[in-house]
């Protein structure tokens, strides 16, 4: 399973999950030949842009699932741990 964040760089600057990928969403076509065969979770900071980005996967026939949520709830709810800017790794739940 793969974790792509859509948001834009300055925000996976501030902080991202441990283990993701970068390609934000004004990118993905051009960039989609870059994201790993099986399935992928899908994220941005509230829902909309991996909603667009889910559609654009879908229709290349990538298995996707979209986190609609605050990404920061939806990674600590799933045991997730974050990197923050500095390169502070946040444990789930911290």
């Amino acid at each position: 399973m793969t974790i792509l964040d859509v948001r834009r760089v300055g925000e996976w600057d501030e902080s991202h999950i441990d283990g993701a990928m970068s390609i934000p969403l004004h990118e993905l076509l051009n960039r989609i030949a870059e994201v790993p065969a099986g399935e992928v979770w899908v994220h941005c900071a509230a829902g909309y842009r991996a909603s667009i980005a889910t559609s654009v996967l879908a229709a290349q026939g990538v298995r996707t699932v979209a986190v609609d949520d605050s990404y920061a709830e939806q990674a600590a709810a799933s045991g997730l741990s974050l990197v923050t800017g500095s390169g502070q790794l946040v444990a789930a739940g911290a």
